[in-house]
């Protein structure tokens, strides 16, 4: 019990921090920023709130960013983008809104992308479908409208997609007919 504090962000050499299924509460010190050599972010289970540091843009070691359950609010920043290693990005069940970021586009090692039980909005980026190497995608239970972009259809890797639960319009693209990795999807 208690906050995040920000002197983590001292700790250079500091490879993994897992501080989940506890009861911290408060912000995410954008400090954690500083320890560039953090490969693993777990703050997943508390009762954080706030914005999601644009700080974390910096963490260009990260493999796995888990910020799900907690209460965050905000955008989700276009800096993640940057986390060109990023393997594990879930910041499911909170309170994040707006648009999903096209710059995700650009994390090309993503096996693994849960925005689900948030209240975000707008389209689903096209530019998701350039994840060649994502195995799953789950954007359930959110705000999305318009059509289901073509190119999550031709994702080679892909196994699990869950877009249910939003307000998603149009046909399903025909291209998800010759998808041979798809085991489970949800509409």
């Amino acid at each position: 019990m208690g906050e995040l504090s920000s002197q983590w962000g001292q700790c250079h050499n500091l490879t993994s921090l897992k501080i989940s299924n506890n009861k911290i509460f408060g912000r995410i010190p954008p400090e954690l920023g500083n320890a560039t050599m953090l490969g693993v972010l777990d703050l997943s289970s508390n009762h954080l709130v706030g914005k999601i540091p644009k700080d974390l843009g910096r963490l260009k070691s990260l493999l796995k960013l888990l910020l799900n359950n907690n209460q965050l609010s905000g955008n989700i920043p276009s800096d993640i983008g940057i986390l060109s290693v990023l393997e594990h990005c879930n910041l499911a069940e909170n309170n994040l809104n707006g648009l999903i970021p096209k710059q995700l586009g650009q994390c090309s090692k993503l096996l693994f992308l849960n925005l689900s039980r948030n209240i975000l909005h707008g389209r689903i980026p096209s530019d998701i479908g350039s994840l060649q190497s994502l195995q799953s995608l789950d954007v359930s239970q959110n705000l999305l409208v318009g059509e289901i972009p073509q190119q999550l259809g031709v994702m080679k890797m892909l196994e699990t997609l869950n877009l249910s639960h939003n307000n998603l319009s149009g046909s399903i693209p025909f291209s998800f007919g010759d998808s041979a990795s798809l085991t489970s999807i949800d509409i």
